[in-house]
């Protein structure tokens, strides 16, 4: 099947999304992919949308432009037109559909975190291997200009040897950091896995594995604050919490740079702080989500009376992504264009059947992601300093 593209055509593929919170932005991307990456070595189709609501998600499907809607995901996977299975559920609901999805030989997106733990994201990695189809993991900041202008200067050497690597995302989750607010699906083991560490957390670990490389051992503590939630909004039935709010670690990277690592959504007063600093030899970068178009930048080489950080705004048609843009007056990149920068890639690599890495997120990063999640969350229960599977 083919559509046209302004004058171009291209080849149609399918898309089916399952789950429609994050969800929205997901569709978000496939529907601008073709906008912004013109022409497009494919189109994305927005053939279905599940979730277990009926009410919603027909009106989630018909606000996006999805030709029809199911509330069951079984559903969704034995849908033929649906090539790409992007699941976007709890990450509860990763493993089953999506190793079933994989089954039945449609290509994978999944959000982060992949799964509960590293187990079940181990079994999902292995279904998409044996099924011999492209998968990737929902890290989509990899795909901001600055991170990835971040990444070329430590991977070209600029700021030298990296000795000492901070990444951090706090937030309040729109009220999380308010006792009152009802209890959701994230505060549970049973649905999350993990708390605050595996819904912002995973974001800061896989920056510091994208940046720096792997971790081989962690020392970290966790704790629930809020140790009760009303079950609805001003309800004085309460449900338990079992997850962290915060979570804190001391890294060791196998290069041998040190690392430090938080992640909370009590934060107060901090909205998305997802931070990274990079200290390197002969050189020091900082980013901050909140001001995601700037990257600061120390060079030691620099002029005496130049002395300090420079803020470099990553907005120019020379930065990473910035030349597919429609503007040319610096106003900037938006949080959105991150999913679509991202999922073109895995179209692109799709199309030309190229491998996602580095650049792109597999399964295998997912996993290596909750290996250390899952080391962090052992190393708290013993308050001891543990290895992380290589």
């Amino acid at each position: 099947m083919s559509a046209g593209v302004g004058n171009k055509k291209s080849k149609e593929i399918g898309v089916g999304i399952l789950g429609y919170s994050i969800g929205k932005a997901h569709a978000y991307g496939w529907q601008d992919l073709s906008r912004y990456f013109y022409p497009p070595k494919l189109t994305p189709k927005l053939i279905a949308l599940a979730g277990r609501s009926k009410e919603g998600v027909e009106h989630e499907a018909k606000r996006f432009g999805f030709e029809r809607s199911y509330s069951k995901w079984e559903e969704l996977v034995r849908d033929k037109e649906v090539e790409i299975f992007d699941n976007c559920a709890p990450p509860s609901l990763h493993p089953e559909p999506t190793i079933a999805a994989a089954e039945a030989g449609k290509q994978l997106v999944c959000e982060k975190p992949l799964a509960r733990n590293a187990k079940d994201a181990r079994t999902m990695l292995d279904a998409a291997e044996r099924a011999r189809v492209k998968h990737m993991t929902g890290f989509n900041y990899r795909f901001l200009p600055a991170v990835t202008f971040a990444r070329k200067l430590i991977t070209e050497g600029t700021l030298g040897k990296i000795h000492y690597f901070k990444s951090a995302y706090l937030g309040y989750n729109g009220g999380f950091d308010d006792p009152s607010y009802p209890i959701k699906w994230m505060h549970q083991s049973e649905t999350a896995g993990y708390g605050a560490l595996a819904d912002l957390g995973t974001h800061a670990i896989d920056l510091a594995r994208f940046l720096v490389g792997e971790v081989a051992s962690v020392s970290g503590a966790s704790e629930t604050f809020i140790k009760e939630r009303p079950v609805a909004q001003g309800s004085s039935e309460k449900a338990r919490v079992d997850v962290d709010d915060t979570t804190i670690a001391c890294m060791r990277f196998r290069e041998g740079a040190l690392g430090v690592f938080e992640a909370s959504w009590l934060t107060s007063g901090r909205v998305d702080y997802l931070r990274f600093e990079a200290y390197g030899t002969m050189g020091t970068i900082r980013f901050n989500l909140e001001r995601l178009n700037e990257l600061e930048v120390f060079i030691r080489d620099d002029r005496a009376d130049l002395a300090g950080f420079r803020r470099v705004p990553v907005v120019g048609k020379d930065h990473p992504y910035m030349k597919t843009f429609w503007t040319n007056q610096g106003i900037g990149f938006a949080w959105q264009y991150s999913f679509t920068n991202e999922l073109h890639h895995f179209i692109e690599c799709l199309a030309e059947d190229k491998p996602l890495g580095p650049i792109g997120a597999t399964f295998e990063d997912g996993y290596k992601a909750m290996l250390i999640m899952d080391a962090i969350a052992e190393s708290s229960r013993t308050e001891k300093w543990v290895r992380v599977p290589e």
